[in-house]
């Protein structure tokens, strides 16, 4: 929604996953965990540790995760980058930039 393109959010998975398995060793989305540049051993409740599913299923995660996503929201709202669904529009609201040129503007 900020930057109106996927490659953010796309970079974000990528990122959090390539880190997570290739660098700590860890568990991604439950699958099993390949050989890393560290090896890490997670101990605890599954609660700050996420498990056998891996730290994705943490409560850290989703903390991390939801603030970061609710600061990523709050700057698009403010920025007015967040559109209204397209069954609650009105006819010129989903009319594109040059048709709505053409509405505002009328013919000379």
């Amino acid at each position: 929604m900020l930057t109106r393109r996927l490659w953010l959010g796309i970079g974000f998975h990528i990122s959090w996953n390539y880190t997570q398995s290739a660098v700590f060793s860890g568990v991604v989305s439950g699958s099993v965990a390949d050989p890393g540049l560290f090896k890490t051993v997670m101990t605890g409740p599954d609660l700050l540790t996420g498990g056998s599913f891996g730290l994705e299923a943490s409560l850290i995660a989703c903390l991390l995760c939801t603030t970061a996503g609710t600061i990523l929201v709050m700057r698009a709202v403010r920025r007015g980058q967040v559109m209204q669904p397209f069954w609650s529009r009105t006819q010129p609201e989903i009319a594109t930039s040059a048709e709505r040129s053409l509405i505002e503007q009328p013919p000379a």
